[in-house]
């Protein structure tokens, strides 16, 4: 694939503010070589998630520990509706191809709307997304995703079945009845994650940014391991030799 992807869309209004989302997708054995003690917990922050995000950012973050067969990409017009929101044209930089480790996107967009960035892997190894680490408004923080509540409390990452996000493609339904209830966007940044219903293949992840007022940068580690109770064998015909 080329180091850049135009997507077609109406251009932006005269108001409109360039963002950046920065994105790479790791091993949870490597993500947890970076974080220190209590860096753990759901939404902490601290030296050591500083330390891996200047990692990625001078690209001294190990390529063997990184997965490169889920990239970022904009939301399909169906998706974005699904999630409350239009497309937007972006262009797209693979990590690596620049000095820092990250796939970045770069858009300009309206503030006070929102996009909406997908992540599908294209390989089952690396199945389950176990954490990720967000970085909106303030410093980077882990998250673990969570089952929707229905209780009123908000996350900023949560997990939902993945046909069941399918099932309102092109409907503004999942949006209006479920996310904008539930989605913690005060950081300016919140994920959901479509755990795959066949647990043989890898989960995909909806990233919603909400806009700000000024130019933003944006940064999402995905963290990524097998599922548990997926026999490796059922994955690998001979000779696959999946990592």
């Amino acid at each position: 694939m080329g180091m850049s992807l135009l997507l077609e869309s109406a251009a932006p209004s005269g108001s409109a503010v360039e963002y950046r989302l920065q994105v790479v997708s790791v091993y949870s054995e490597s993500f947890a070589a970076f974080l220190q003690r209590g860096e753990y917990a759901d939404g902490a922050s601290g030296p050591g998630l500083d330390r891996l995000e200047a990692s990625l950012d001078r690209g001294q973050f190990p390529p063997g520990a990184r997965l490169y067969d889920r990239t970022v990409e904009a939301a399909g017009l169906s998706t974005a509706r699904a999630f409350g929101a239009g497309t937007v044209p972006a262009r797209i930089v693979r990590g690596g191809a620049l000095e820092s480790a990250w796939d970045e996107v770069r858009w300009e967009g309206k503030p006070g709307e929102h996009s909406i960035w997908v992540i599908s892997p294209s390989t089952p190894r690396h199945q389950e997304l176990y954490r990720t680490a967000l970085k909106g408004v303030g410093p980077l923080r882990q998250f673990q995703p969570y089952a929707l509540r229905p209780n009123g409390v908000r996350l900023a990452v949560t997990s939902l079945p993945l046909n069941f996000l399918w099932s309102f493609e092109g409907s503004e339904a999942l949006w209006d009845k479920y996310l904008s209830r539930s989605l913690d966007l005060q950081s300016g940044i919140a994920a959901v994650v479509g755990a795959n219903h066949n647990p043989l293949f890898a989960d995909h992840v909806f990233l919603v940014l909400p806009q700000a007022e000024a130019p933003t940068t944006y940064k999402v580690v995905l963290v990524w391991r097998r599922r548990p109770g997926v026999d490796r064998g059922a994955l690998e015909g001979p000779g696959d030799g999946l990592r």
